[in-house]
């Protein structure tokens, strides 16, 4: 045996315990993540595809979190043993889970986005939001057809 075996095993007893804390809070908060949308699906049905989608990204967001700091403790673990090819690997390891990470998040901010979109479709009876505004605004001064924006302030603030 090496006569730094004794701090190598401290060291790798420290890393042991930090990956632990690491994967416990992220189990901690992905499960708040979790109820905290699964009550908001509950309360409001139609807003379950950008709620769920926002769960699944921030649930996203703390497994990349933790994967990304075991990883680099491994890496500290590999290096202190001498294991350069695991030091290597566990660093490699570390990029793979953010660029697959990335590439899923980039694919949930997407479908939030069509989801807030067609939420608010739904709360409009389909239409823009614009159009919704245009709507309330034709209902408060009568018309806003072929008028100018000026011109529909105008008329609302005339008309109260």
């Amino acid at each position: 045996t090496s006569p730094i075996s004794p701090v190598i095993d401290v060291v790798q007893g420290g890393i042991d315990i930090l990956q632990g804390v690491e994967s416990l809070k992220t189990e901690i908060i992905n499960t708040g993540i979790d109820t905290v949308a699964d009550t908001i699906i509950g309360v409001l049905p139609q807003a379950e595809h950008p709620v769920s989608e926002i769960a699944d990204l921030g649930t996203l967001t703390f497994e990349t979190s933790r994967d990304t700091v075991n990883g680099a403790l491994e890496v500290v673990s590999d290096l202190v043993g001498g294991d350069i090819q695991g030091a290597t690997e566990s660093a490699t390891g570390i990029l793979d889970t953010l660029i697959t990470n990335g590439t899923t998040a980039t694919g949930l901010v997407t479908e939030i986005i069509g989801g807030v979109t067609g939420t608010i479709g739904g709360v409009t009876g389909g239409d823009s939001p614009l159009g919704l505004v245009t709507d309330l605004l034709g209902g408060l001064t009568g018309s806003v057809g072929g008028d100018s924006p000026l011109g529909v302030v105008t008329d609302l603030l005339g008309g109260l």
